[in-house]
């Protein structure tokens, strides 16, 4: 299997609060508390496993939290290629029913990317994918597609994780949420202010979507640097 995570102790920005929020018990309340949720169980980045960061393909993930085999896992995931996103943060609830996965940013330049796929197939793979849940969230009279591939690739992508995971069914967890994880003030890097945060979301999910709110199934959360 193909090896789809990084490591080791991040020194600033959005990795940085990530790694502190997930050792930290006081942050880790502070989060669920704006989060609206209660208790949740940490499965990355965790620092006895050298703050890793996980795909869904990695066995930590698909054999002991999805509770797939290789064969089922590729069947249900046949959307997407073999490597997919690595998460910032992967979490669930106590009953281990809900599934959290974690996209953390620190300021606004780390927001727009394009996708850089190489392989033709995953190319195409990729794009049609996105464009089947494209067409099934977005307003397609009044938004244009090529901003989810050309400019919030990123974003777009998890979305279709998202919108993708909440239509298959699993062994044992029932939904999927998308947290948008934003450091507001952040002193370790460079700082973007809570209002510059949401009016950024406001604008692009103008431009995904076709309207300023977050669809179902994703959590915006805006969490101190300080």
């Amino acid at each position: 299997m193909t090896s789809n995570m990084s490591k080791g102790k991040a020194e600033k920005g959005s990795k940085l609060w990530m790694q502190k929020i997930v050792r930290n018990e006081s942050l880790r309340n502070r989060l669920e508390k704006e989060l609206g949720v209660g208790e949740l169980v940490w499965h990355s980045p965790l620092e006895d496993d050298n703050y890793a960061e996980y795909s869904l393909r990695e066995s930590k993930i698909m054999n002991t939290l999805l509770n797939l085999n290789i064969k089922k896992f590729n069947s249900m995931f046949d959307f997407w290629p073999v490597n997919g996103p690595k998460w910032d943060g992967i979490a669930t609830s106590l009953d281990g029913e809900t599934l959290y996965l974690f996209e953390a940013k620190a300021h606004l330049d780390e927001v727009e990317t394009k996708c850089l796929a190489k392989a033709v197939e995953s190319k195409i793979l990729i794009e049609n994918s996105m464009m089947s849940v494209y067409k099934a969230m977005a307003d397609v009279s009044t938004c244009d597609f090529s901003v989810w591939m050309e400019k919030y690739y990123q974003l777009g992508n998890r979305l279709t994780f998202l919108y993708k995971m909440n239509h298959l069914k699993f062994p044992k967890i029932k939904e999927v949420k998308l947290v948008l994880l934003n450091i507001t003030d952040d002193k370790s890097h460079i700082s973007t202010t809570k209002e510059e945060w949401v009016e950024h979301y406001k604008k692009i999910f103008k431009a995904m979507l076709g309207k300023e709110n977050s669809p179902d199934d994703v959590m915006i959360a805006y969490f101190p640097g300080k």
